[in-house]
């Protein structure tokens, strides 16, 4: 799994340099000041935890490029989890929504503002840093919207402890 991942790094290095020949390599210092805020501003960092069965994450919502969207995925270390073992659930919602459920016939709408949880049924998590890969297919605009962090998961205290 990891070789798959070393070809998209190596094309996302080639990209930067031809930015970086192009336009310049402030634009390139800018791109990253910029990505490094938005991955502090959008994931809530130390909120991944062990739940019963699998893990949960926060996002906090920025007024970003959110909106409707027809489909959702996650994968866990690399592997993609079924999406049936995944749910969203906006902080202005009741119910968690199942990533199954989402189609663009009945599309994930994610406002700006509010915090969004996420989990996936993926068993009991190891200790040590894991990652966690969200994509989300927008109704409207082509490409993936995605997101990757790794995180230690936190496991809950044991009452009494």
């Amino acid at each position: 799994m990891r070789g798959r991942h070393l070809g998209s790094d190596l094309a996302l290095v080639a990209d930067g340099l031809r930015i970086g020949k192009q336009y310049g390599f402030h634009s390139l210092e800018v791109m990253a000041v910029i990505a490094w805020y938005l991955e502090r501003s959008i994931y809530e960092r130390g909120s991944l935890r062990s739940i019963p069965g699998g893990i949960a994450f926060d996002l906090r919502n920025p007024p970003l490029r959110m909106g409707a969207f027809r489909a959702a995925s996650l994968a866990w270390d690399g592997d993609l989890v079924p999406p049936s073992a995944c749910t969203v659930h906006p902080s202005d919602r009741v119910e968690p929504i199942p990533f199954d459920s989402v189609s663009a016939d009945s599309p994930l709408e994610l406002r700006p503002g509010i915090r969004i949880e996420f989990t996936a049924a993926v068993g009991a998590p190891s200790p040590g840093p894991h990652s966690v890969r969200l994509e989300l297919r927008s109704l409207a605009i082509p490409p993936i919207v995605w997101f990757e962090v790794m995180d230690h998961v936190k496991v809950p205290e044991a009452p009494g402890s």
